[in-house]
């Protein structure tokens, strides 16, 4: 095949007396390449996807559904895995800097002696997901793991300690941090006791931040809670090896004790890129206005929903800003930035409106923040408990192999309310956001 001279497009200023062609037949070739390569550019920025190593998805037999699709197709084409034993709950994944995969998840166990116990439990994958190895009981102790990993690859595993696991001789509810350096063989373990917060009485119980969030100037910050309204952001600058623990947090216009627990549990902690802090937080269905047309439910743990706090002193005093989501009984929200500036926000739906389970919405990033949109493109990640249940599990996040294949992790409540846990694996269609008409 002959190959094609060069050409290129002259500048804008350029006389195009100047631009001078041999011939004719050459000007029209010209014009043709240039026809071809403006119309291959147009179809690729609408109708083109992240880009993914693994072709595969062409063949994968499971779908995702989109709720009120807009910008994206009705159904998307994925692969389901199941991973672990019946009655493992609530999964966290982790990319790791060599480009494997962590799961990890948690167990209840009731013993013939009549203690009982939470196990963590831990896979591995090499293959992006496609399979996964031996289960390892983690010697750690907690529930509702987390995983946070640094650009070094240092990883953050935060979990839960319960009063009711015969292993806790606190004696009350605490949380731990655990801490690995060589991609989880190994952990230091950092429980956060009532005396590492001041002011909290005695045998207070203590909760974390979700994640451990690395800074852009490289230090770390951690929330952490006592009681209901005792709030300190820790910050560490030697990749969580010690921490100061002096900042007091102060929540302003906002009754954080409303909460009935700990402020900072089950927030996520995310940096903007112009440097301002922001948590979403979990809150109870009744501790801001309604959303629009609706009336506030019944309080319970089914019905909270999310709101969103903002930090411009990095973490001293916060601000309430706005409610995240379009209805109670969503939570446990996973923030993940893609290419271009766009996100996708995974979270649960409870029982307030079906489908229960995981789902997401997509985003896009913002120099103070990001918006999302929950009016259309709704992404039912997983709608696997049966009709009538008011929680299917959810709790999972989304993770980005360099590829640009994704993967997603959840549990479900299946026959009889036994938990079990997948994963997804799946690509998204480039969209074309209508960012200015979704909400912060």
């Amino acid at each position: 095949m002959r190959a094609v001279a060069p050409w290129r497009i002259p500048p804008p200023m350029e006389s195009l007396q100047r631009v001078r062609a041999k011939s004719l037949a050459d000007r029209q070739r010209c014009r043709l390449l240039l026809r071809v390569t403006l119309l291959a550019l147009a179809a690729l920025n609408l109708c083109g996807c992240e880009r993914a190593e693994d072709s595969a998805a062409a063949p994968w037999s499971d779908v995702i559904e989109v709720r009120d699709a807009a910008v994206l197709p009705p159904q998307i084409h994925a692969q389901r895995i199941a991973v672990g034993l019946p009655n493992d709950r609530n999964p966290d994944l982790v990319l790791l800097p060599s480009g494997g995969l962590l799961l990890v998840m948690f167990q209840p166990v009731s013993k013939a002696d009549g203690t009982y116990q939470e196990n963590l439990i831990l896979y591995r994958s090499k293959d992006s997901g496609a399979s996964w190895g031996k289960r390892e009981v983690l010697p750690l102790l907690g529930r509702e793991p987390h995983f946070s990993v640094l650009r070094d690859g240092t990883l953050f595993l935060t979990a839960r300690l319960l009063a009711t696991d015969y292993r806790n001789k606190e004696g009350y509810d605490h949380a731990c941090v655990y801490r690995s350096t060589d991609g989880g063989d190994s952990w230091s373990a950092l429980p956060i006791l009532t005396q590492d917060v001041p002011g909290a009485p005695p045998r207070s119980q203590t909760r974390i931040s979700r994640n451990v969030l690395e800074l852009q100037d490289g230090s770390l910050v951690m929330g952490v809670s006592a009681g209901s309204s005792i709030d300190y952001l820790w910050h560490s600058f030697d990749e969580g090896q010690s921490w100061n623990r002096s900042l007091a947090a102060q929540v302003q216009g906002y009754d954080v004790s409303s909460h009935g627990r700990p402020w900072y549990g089950e927030m996520i902690l995310f940096q903007a890129r112009n440097a301002e802090l922001l948590g979403i937080a979990r809150a109870p269905a009744d501790a801001v206005a309604p959303f629009p047309d609706t009336q506030t439910p019944a309080v319970n743990d089914d019905t909270d929903r999310m709101v969103l706090f903002r930090s411009r002193d990095g973490g001293r005093t916060w601000t309430f800003a706005a409610d995240i989501g379009d209805y109670y009984g969503e939570m446990h929200p996973s923030l993940l930035r893609l290419t271009d500036g766009r996100m996708l926000f995974t979270f649960s739906a409870r029982g307030a409106r079906p489908p229960v389970g995981l789902q997401a919405v997509l985003g896009v990033e913002r120099a103070s923040g990001f918006s999302l949109n929950f009016a259309t493109d709704r992404l039912i990640l997983d709608e696997a408990a049966p009709a009538g249940e008011a929680r299917g599990g959810g709790f999972g996040n989304t993770v980005r192999l360099p590829g640009g294949q994704l993967v997603t992790a959840y549990s479900y409540r299946g026959a009889r309310s036994v938990t079990h846990v997948e994963v997804v694996r799946w690509v998204l269609p480039y969209y074309v956001t209508v960012a200015d008409a979704w909400a912060h």
